[in-house]
């Protein structure tokens, strides 16, 4: 579960979580790379109106994404 303290570092090895991120204009990279802090920093820094939704929306997709690989898998 990803939670505001979760660091961008790690969101970002997730297999598809990107066009999440870019899809709701909140970049997690950098030029150098990917955001070398929280994700509650990150939503702080880019201005995310509602950070706790966005997190929420972030977990359900990646729910959603477990669940579609678990369906074609059968």
């Amino acid at each position: 579960m990803i939670t505001r303290n979760t660091r961008v570092e790690e969101i970002v090895k997730i297999p598809g979580i990107m066009s999440y991120f870019i899809e709701r204009g909140v970049s997690p990279i950098t030029r150098d790379g990917a955001f070398p802090r929280n994700l509650g920093r990150l939503l702080e820094i880019k201005k995310v109106p509602d950070p706790d939704g966005f997190i929420e929306g972030v977990n359900t997709y990646l729910k959603e994404l477990a669940l579609a690989v678990e369906g074609t898998t059968d």
